[in-house]
């Protein structure tokens, strides 16, 4: 044998061993994601059971039996219900973050921090209380970071290198999003387009399998059917026109809010000022829903008044600007929460009260339509994420393709003006958002 030839064997045989590490390396990530997303889905499951089982004990019923389960209420029951919990969850929180340890975010657990399990799980705990108990933030928050504490223990156990360890912690927090509303798709565009902001082959991979399988696991409990059952989009022009329209004043109105939002989480209290800060908080949202229980909760009951429904333009206006106030006082009070399902109502609010102006001006268009191109024009900016916004909305509602068109000229309309408007008024492009929440001062 010749040194050439000896030479090619011993570069087929490196090879040979590469693909071998390379396929053994895949087997073992397609291990661990089929790991997390089981462990996402069976924690969203749980987490929606404590949601039911609280909902009942305050409301006499859930959601998983009535749409709106503050139909029927008394105004007492609705205020008593969430001042008790804001009464309850005070000295929880305040408790936590001043004997634990420092509760990481979603983008700390992916920059290689340790989410700590017990402070995490209280922390989630409690947001999915107050949530059920009408707390005016989105519970999408509470399996995103359970998601990811799960990924970094798992990770760190196992000694998993850095760059997995951020793909899988961005995976199973976006699967927790699509698990606990079953938006598996929408959960995986969030993953990519706000937490990874990168693609690849391999994210794609583990992305997407990780959002499907949290998904069909939480399946279980919180079923297959879209959270709102409204009217189908079409893509005539009468959409098509109103589509650029409400992308202009909803990108707008959702650019105010995202950074309305960012200040009230910054200037959350610190110590022992949240013991008052937070049940007077939920006691004022408690006041607003003695007349108006479509304030209380993640949204969903505020959204559905539009979409499901054709209220008088005097009832829209005065809840969309009480959710607002709502949502800005509990995340400002130190209350821990999503801003998905709220801005989502907002946006729908304000599609409709647009609707109503114009409408006369496109007689065939439903008032649900408005609401809906609202709901996901204000999403693109307000979660400065037009294409989870799209995706949100079509899952949520859950449209045909004859949408999409109408769906992608609100979602780009926004997008654009909203980076236009932040560039005028030399707006801070990274801000503070409930998955990139720092520790909090004690």
């Amino acid at each position: 044998m010749t040194g050439t030839e000896g030479n090619t064997d011993k570069d087929t045989d490196k090879e040979v061993r590469r693909d071998r590490r390379t396929a053994a390396d895949l087997v073992r990530l397609c291990l661990w994601t089929f790991v997390v997303g089981v462990a996402t889905g069976l924690f969203a499951a749980l987490l929606v059971y404590m949601l039911h089982g609280i909902e009942s004990i305050v409301y006499g019923q859930h959601e998983a039996d009535v749409p709106v389960v503050t139909q029927g209420t008394s105004g007492v029951q609705r205020f008593l219900g969430i001042t008790v919990a804001g009464l309850i969850a005070a000295p929880a929180w305040w408790a936590v973050r001043r004997l634990g340890r420092p509760i990481q975010s979603v983008e700390e657990g992916m920059s290689g921090a340790r989410m700590p399990v017990l402070e995490t799980l209280i922390n989630v705990f409690l947001q999915m209380g107050t949530v059920a108990a009408g707390a005016s933030v989105g519970r999408e928050n509470a399996p995103r970071e359970a998601g990811a504490m799960m990924s970094t223990q798992i990770a760190h156990r196992l000694g998993i290198d850095r760059g997995t360890t951020r793909l899988l912690v961005a995976a199973a927090a976006g699967a927790g999003l699509g698990a606990i509303y079953h938006i598996p798709l929408a959960g995986a565009v969030f993953a990519f387009e706000i937490l990874l902001t990168t693609v690849t082959v391999r994210a794609v991979m583990v992305v997407l399998a990780c959002s499907a399988v949290a998904t069909v696991t939480a399946g279980i409990v919180v079923g297959d059917q879209p959270l709102y059952s409204t009217v189908s989009l079409s893509e005539g022009f009468g959409n098509l026109t109103v589509a650029l329209a409400l992308g202009v004043i909803c990108g707008i109105a959702g650019m105010a809010f995202r950074y309305a939002a960012s200040r009230a989480e910054a200037a959350t209290p610190k110590g022992a000022h949240i013991l008052w800060a937070l049940p007077l908080a939920f006691a004022t949202v408690g006041a607003m829903s003695l007349h108006l229980p479509e304030v209380l909760g993640n949204g969903r009951f505020a959204a559905t008044s539009v979409l499901e429904s054709t209220p008088v333009w005097t009832f829209a206006l005065t809840l969309v600007v009480a959710k607002i106030i709502a949502v800005l006082i509990t995340l400002r009070s130190g209350a821990v929460g999503g801003v998905l399902t709220p801005g989502f109502a907002i946006g729908a609010l304000l599609g409709y009260l647009v609707g109503f102006v114009v409408q006369p001006l496109f007689p065939g268009l439903p008032p649900a339509d408005f609401a809906l191109l609202g709901a996901a024009a204000f999403l693109s900016t307000s979660m400065a994420a037009p294409l989870f916004a799209l995706i949100v909305t079509v899952e949520f509602t859950g449209q045909s393709s004859e949408a999409y068109l109408a769906l992608f000229l609100a979602c780009a309309t926004a997008a654009l003006t909203g980076e236009i408007l932040r560039s005028a008024l030399s707006l801070p492009k990274q801000i503070q958002m409930p998955w990139s929440r720092r520790k909090r001062g004690t």
